[in-house]
């Protein structure tokens, strides 16, 4: 009798932990789209600045909300500071995606690095955001009219 009480107490506590520990069932599930590209900045970026606009071409690969596939953005933006140490802004532009063509917005910021995060305004994204960096390579110089973002990676929510 005792026995059976203890086993069917083991029994509901490994239940109950079960219960409280056990992940939700999308907790691995992480919704994301990489690019690699190319653009140009204008007038170019120097150590004393000053605004420029850049465009950007890049490809890669998402999973997002359950659809895999390639992804092709195209973004324009602009630069208040436009140095070649630092940067920031904003950007629009679209990407193609599998099920179709999503608008973006956003604004990024740039020194080591590129920080970028966005939303989507039009398309099966509508209502969504993303967030990301990038390596940013300037493929130029001195004066910094062109660049390669040698790996973005967003996440998307």
């Amino acid at each position: 009798m005792m026995i059976r009480k203890i086993t069917r107490l083991a029994v509901v506590m490994a239940a109950a932990a079960t219960t409280f520990v056990s992940p939700p069932a999308n907790a691995g599930s992480i919704d994301f789209f990489t690019l690699s590209g190319t653009g140009t900045i204008s007038p170019g970026l120097t150590t004393t600045g000053g605004p420029q606009t850049w465009s950007y071409s890049g490809n890669g690969y998402g999973v997002v909300f359950g659809v895999a596939g390639p992804w092709s953005c195209s973004w324009n933006g602009n630069d208040t500071i436009g140095t070649t140490l630092q940067g920031a802004g904003g950007f629009s532009g679209t990407c193609n995606t599998l099920p179709g063509v999503v608008c973006t917005t956003g604004t990024y910021s740039r020194g080591a690095g590129v920080s970028i995060s966005g939303s989507f305004t039009c398309g099966w994204l509508t209502g969504h955001i993303f967030y990301g960096t990038c390596a940013f390579s300037p493929t130029s110089g001195p004066v910094v009219t062109s660049y390669a973002f040698i790996w973005c990676r967003f996440e998307v929510d």
